[in-house]
């Protein structure tokens, strides 16, 4: 079992662009028509979007490999604050997002400890995240991991749909 955690590239952006989507269709695809998830996905998860991102030296994009297959991914943004909190300087820790087929293997926990890693060299005091309020083994993971429900959050997947979300917060 060989687990490695690297930077994704800008040249890497097919690729991610790729996993982005379909790692949200797994995850959130029967939260709403399959209409308004393919809008959202082509209109989040596109390689110009990702390119943009790329650009931004406050973004970081980390992929996690296993046994040399591409298992997932991860999204931090350093110093972005969020009205909940006063704390400062904080990070949004966006995305942390698993292949299903790779479930199970500790492959989160690892990825979300390369986060604080990399949240902790920008001195970055606390993670913020977006959790789906049905996302029940995403909530458990995050609260084993020392996360506190601070909030709520609708996250807007269409002009007809969007899903609730717990806003949970962590401290570094």
């Amino acid at each position: 079992m060989q687990i490695s955690i690297k930077p994704f590239s800008s040249s890497e952006v097919e690729s991610l662009a790729e996993l982005s989507q379909n790692t949200f269709k797994e995850s959130h695809g029967h939260s709403a028509t399959e209409t308004d998830i393919q809008n959202y996905v082509d209109d989040h998860f596109n390689t110009q979007t990702l390119l943009k991102a790329f650009n931004d030296p406050n973004i970081y994009f980390f992929k996690i490999v296993f046994d040399n297959q591409l298992a997932g991914y991860s999204k931090l943004i350093v110093d972005q604050p969020h009205p909940l909190t006063e704390i400062s300087p904080i990070a949004k820790f966006e995305r942390l997002y698993l292949l299903k087929d790779f479930y199970g293997l500790g492959l989160g926990k690892e990825l979300l400890k390369h986060n604080i890693e990399i949240a902790r060299t920008h001195h970055q005091k606390a993670f913020w995240i977006f959790v789906w309020t049905e996302n029940e083994n995403g909530i458990k993971f995050y609260k084993k991991n020392n996360f506190k429900i601070i909030g709520d959050h609708n996250f807007k997947i269409s002009d007809q749909h969007s899903n609730p979300n717990f806003v949970m917060l962590k401290l570094l």
